[in-house]
């Protein structure tokens, strides 16, 4: 997609204020401050191409790693070989500098053409309704031939540049049992394969060996990359939430080894209710990370929204506040970083997509200044199960008010907490909380969240500005 420099109307505390370009609004906003040394990863971004001078912008004041842009097939590498090419200033300027520029990238969808025959077919060899069905059965090396294909622009811009992060988005190949299984069930290759298993973790299973052929090539032609991540890898959010979930999901159980680290999708009001409700995002992510805790992966890099326009008006759309609460709760359980991503190409005078990039940044940086409690910290189970997952905890405390929600994490060799108080929905209130070893403690929930650092003696906001965190620090 063509790159575009958007005018985009700036929100202010009084409203519209004036329009500005997207860079010129991200030169003239106060930045976030991170923490000298920190070793989070940079954050990353999916939706259209942006400007070259945007995307510079984004990477050297706001956390993000430099946008390669577009998916990395044979066309995207081979204008590497032009000098004047975004693609190969954007090299450049990585190989000069490779901890100011960390490049990331977006692997090609070479699956969506396969070379081979992945089929599903009926017991006389024919397409099922005549129709392209991808197989469980399918043959390894449509795999083998598709990951070289992926992995060869990779090893050509890795010539040019080293590579921090690599973006799989994924949705291809393998689907999940309730969009295929029925077709499955109609070939009798996959019914003898799949033998007694249930489906779950048959196709979970299958998945994950196709899938690995890809993961492999991509690790192998950036071996010095700090991540290479698969959409999506998770614990599913919405597991147990109601019967028959698991029709739409991949056992992470199995799917866990094809990406560097889990990384959940959870969006604003897309499969969600939002901030609050009866299937709220927090909710949503606390079922995920539970899950991946339980199989050793306490970290995540997960895949970010606050809404985009779907024709419900404002509906579709939160707010800055909560989102940086919610934010604030998911780095507190254990997120290292983000990809910002926006499912609609924005009319010139929207200012929601630029706004949500701005708020990943600023809370980004906050945890930069806490990356220890991340790194040699733990999650803090609290008291209760997980409302969905029964036999997982809650990874929260109660208390006592269902849109004031509170997480916590415990340092490894001290005694010191770091607590998350974020009010979902409602105004910002005082509440209380009884977290192990340190006793009850009342915390501000605010709608744009408030991070503690607590011990035995001390009870310290570390962002007295809810939405400039770092300011201070």
């Amino acid at each position: 997609m063509q790159a575009m420099l958007l005018t985009v109307v700036v929100l202010g505390p009084t409203g519209l204020v004036c329009a500005q370009s997207s860079l010129e609004q991200l030169r003239s906003a106060e930045k976030p401050r991170f923490a000298a040394g920190h070793t989070l990863p940079p954050l990353t971004r999916w939706g259209w191409t942006l400007p070259y001078e945007v995307r510079v912008e984004l990477c050297e004041d706001w956390g993000y790693a430099l946008e390669f842009g577009g998916y990395v097939g044979p066309e995207v590498a081979a204008r590497l070989d032009d000098p004047q090419s975004d693609e190969s200033k954007l090299c450049a300027l990585t190989a000069s500098d490779p901890k100011r520029y960390p490049l990331f990238v977006l692997t090609w969808r070479a699956l969506d053409k396969p070379v081979g025959d992945p089929w599903c077919r009926d017991a006389e060899g024919d397409l099922i309704d005549g129709k392209e069905v991808w197989s469980p059965e399918a043959p390894d090396a449509v795999f083998e031939e598709a990951s070289e294909r992926m992995a060869a622009p990779l090893r050509k811009v890795r010539e040019k540049a080293p590579i921090a992060i690599v973006l799989n988005g994924g949705e291809y190949a393998l689907s999940v049992y309730g969009h295929h299984g029925p077709v499955w069930e109609r070939d009798p290759k996959v019914i003898a394969a799949k033998g007694d298993r249930d489906w779950f973790d048959y196709v979970s299973e299958r998945k994950t060996r196709q899938e690995m052929f890809i993961t492999r090539a991509c690790q192998a032609a950036v071996p010095d990359r700090l991540l290479y991540l698969y959409y999506p890898t998770e614990g599913c959010a919405h597991a147990n939430r109601y019967g028959g979930w698991n029709v739409w999901a991949v056992d992470y159980k199995h799917l866990r080894t094809v990406s560097d680290l889990p990384n959940t999708s959870i969006y604003y009001k897309h499969f969600t209710d939002g901030w609050t409700g009866g299937n709220d995002m927090l909710t949503q992510a606390l079922n995920a990370t539970a899950q991946q805790i339980s199989f050793g992966n306490p970290l995540s890099y997960n895949w970010m929204n606050a809404g985009w326009p779907r024709g419900n008006g404002e509906a579709d759309l939160s707010d800055p506040e909560r989102y940086m609460g919610y934010l604030k709760c998911y780095y507190t359980a254990g997120m290292i970083g983000g990809v910002a991503g926006y499912f609609s190409v924005p009319k010139e005078d929207d200012p929601h997509w630029l706004w949500q990039m701005t708020v990943l940044s600023h809370c980004h940086a906050l945890f930069s200044h806490l990356e220890e409690f991340l790194r040699n910290g733990d999650l803090l189970p609290g008291p209760d199960k997980h409302r969905w997952t029964k036999d997982l905890p809650a990874y929260e405390f109660p208390t006592g008010d269902p849109e004031a929600r509170v997480v916590a994490r415990k340092h490894r060799e001290r005694a010191e907490w770091l607590i998350t108080a974020w009010a979902a929905g409602g105004e910002d209130r005082t509440v209380a909380v009884e977290i192990p070893e340190l006793g009850k403690v009342q915390v501000e929930a605010r709608g744009c969240g408030s991070v503690y650092r607590a011990t035995a003696s001390e009870l310290k906001r570390v962002d007295e500005d809810g939405m400039q965190p770092t300011r201070g620090l």
